[in-house]
């Protein structure tokens, strides 16, 4: 089974069972999703954080985390912003991933930050920054459940 079946099924689960705000972990050997969930119905999904770790690789080098954060990249086209890669920290072992161009609401402008570490993991949130005050905060991720499921896939084979 694929991840995004894994997280439809687990969403399809939480659903009926669990009380939000709430972890959802999902196993696809070698790879683990963990989103923390604010909002879940039928439709959509809201998350705080979602998590990923590959067990593939123990030690990701610069240049592979670069290229894994270019597939990525490449691959995820269909969000409200597309992401590119922003900054590559060689040694500290990240790549940092943001939106091309953050959407702008009201006074505030919101993109979806990523980040890849040399464990071989991944941690996608979104924040807005209210431009009076320069201040960021992280806000909740909202999707489709279609575009859910499609992102873990992506994420898992951009990984690969």
């Amino acid at each position: 089974m694929n991840p995004s079946r894994k997280i439809a099924a687990a969403l399809d689960e939480n659903t009926r069972v669990y009380v939000l705000p709430c972890s959802v972990t999902v196993e696809d050997a070698p790879n683990r999703f963990t989103l923390n969930l604010t909002a879940l119905d039928s439709v959509g999904v809201a998350f705080d954080n979602l998590d990923f770790v590959t067990t593939d690789r123990q030690d990701w080098s610069s240049d592979a985390l670069n290229a894994w954060g270019e597939r990525l990249a490449g691959r995820v086209t269909y969000l409200l912003e597309p992401l590119k890669v922003l900054e590559i920290d060689a040694g500290g072992g990240e790549v940092q991933i943001r939106s091309k161009s953050p959407s702008v609401r009201a006074d505030q402008r919101g993109f979806y930050e990523v980040r890849l570490y040399k464990q071989g993991m991944l941690r996608m949130e979104r924040y807005v920054v209210d431009d009076a005050t320069r201040q960021r905060r992280r806000t909740p991720c909202q999707f489709t459940r279609e575009v859910l499921e499609r992102l873990v896939d992506d994420i898992a084979a951009s990984a690969s």
